[in-house]
């Protein structure tokens, strides 16, 4: 089945970071500052594969990166964390909070 399928688990900005033991931790936040993620509410754990979609900006850090944009976040297998690029219209309140910024 097609990524399109799957709705997301979550929406929010994503910040990755690698693991010592070769994974990736995936936290969705509500905003990034400095690279850091602020009010954290979900985080996937043991990612061996982040696939990120297609209008995916994604800004590379020291032991990570992190999504420029709102996204959303869900995982279809263990170990897979896909990133997309929401629906205009999905998530009107971050996409709000976003254009602030």
């Amino acid at each position: 089945m097609s990524s399109d399928y799957y709705l997301p688990t979550d929406h929010g900005y994503a910040v990755v970071q690698d693991m010592e033991d070769g994974t990736k931790k995936v936290m969705v936040c509500d905003s990034v500052v400095g690279g850091e993620a602020q009010n954290v509410y979900a985080i996937h754990f043991k990612c061996t594969s982040l696939r990120v979609g297609p209008g995916v900006r994604m800004e590379h850090v020291s032991g990570g990166s992190h999504t420029r944009q709102v996204v959303e976040v869900f995982s279809e297998q263990r170990g897979v964390v896909d990133l997309r690029a929401p629906a205009r219209g999905t998530a009107p309140l971050l996409e709000a909070d976003a254009r602030r910024r």
